[in-house]
């Protein structure tokens, strides 16, 4: 087969497969599985109302820092349900949400994921990374890396 038709239809294979999963149109829901402790599984591409999805690392110190804001401002999360989502042990998530104060709080959820589900749907992400979906399932907004929480109360 010529060298270029391969390219082309490598190329073409990845555009869709990147379509396919989310990776290229990041209004959508990610397709993602969301792990709780109880090894209940939800599907991220299947969430309804208003949704943060918050990628971090337990031991990120940017992430407690963002955590600690979040914390202090907590009232202006009530109508959203958080997702803190990370492919750390459900026992590192839980002693996040425990540090930071956030455990206590019915819409704040601090799930797994899989490393092959997050890079599919976003590539290489820094942490903390937001995506705050609305009511209506569009992406409101996104921040990739720290940032300040005046910065993400104005899109919530």
């Amino acid at each position: 087969m010529n060298t270029n038709l391969t390219k082309a239809l490598t190329l073409i294979g990845m555009t869709a497969f990147g379509y396919a999963y989310g990776q290229l149109n990041l209004n959508d829901y990610p397709a993602m599985k969301l792990i709780e402790p109880t090894g209940f599984v939800h599907s991220a591409k299947l969430l309804t109302g208003k949704n943060i999805l918050i990628l971090y690392f337990p031991d990120c110190d940017h992430c407690q820092r963002e955590a600690a804001e979040i914390g202090k401002h907590i009232k202006a999360f009530t109508y959203y349900q958080v997702w803190f989502i990370s492919i750390a042990s459900h026992q590192d998530n839980a002693r996040f949400a425990k540090d930071y104060q956030l455990a206590q709080h019915k819409n704040f959820h601090f799930v797994r994921t899989d490393a092959g589900d997050i890079y599919r749907n976003f590539g290489n992400l820094p942490t903390p990374s937001f995506f705050i979906y609305s009511a209506g399932r569009q992406l409101v907004k996104s921040f990739k890396g720290e940032t300040t929480i005046e910065e993400i109360l104005k899109a919530l």
